[in-house]
């Protein structure tokens, strides 16, 4: 050994399980987040087919283009409780029927909303066990073709 100089064998161990665990941290972010981004994706499209499923509700007695509620809730409660039976889907709810707008105040707009609830993969080592997502989506009936074609 040179004179004047220490013993420096082994310094770096201590850091090494402190490096170890920010590089998982940042990798738990990294998959968990991506994961969670893949859910508001999956939340939006549940919630924007329920109200598609509750814009087909259309009431064809009363004239003027006009839904029935009673069916709008049924089609998606019933799209709802399908999509409930996957497991992710903690929640999916038919909210209301609102005015298409301030110029055009006929209730023909069905919001949703649904949320999701997925399992941690790597967060859960630091005690995040479950990730939420939810959304909200709104459908209206298209209004196009009035008579039928001879």
């Amino acid at each position: 050994m040179r004179a004047g100089r220490r013993d420096e064998r082994g310094s770096i161990a201590p850091a090494v399980p402190i490096i170890a665990m920010a590089l998982l941290l940042l990798g738990g972010l990294g998959i968990d987040g991506s994961r969670q981004l893949n859910a508001r994706g999956e939340a939006v499209a549940f919630a924007e087919e329920a109200a598609r499923a509750g814009a087909q509700a259309v009431d064809i007695a009363s004239g003027p283009l006009a839904l029935d509620p009673a069916l709008v809730e049924d089609r998606v409660n019933s799209y709802c409780d399908t999509v409930e039976q996957l497991g992710q889907v903690e929640s999916c709810r038919f909210v209301k029927i609102a005015p298409v707008s301030d110029d055009d105040p006929r209730m023909l707009v069905v919001v949703t909303e649904v949320k999701l609830k997925i399992q941690a993969s790597l967060l859960s080592m630091i005690g995040v066990h479950d990730l939420h997502a939810s959304a909200g989506a709104k459908a209206r009936p298209y209004e196009g073709v009035s008579t039928a074609e001879k």
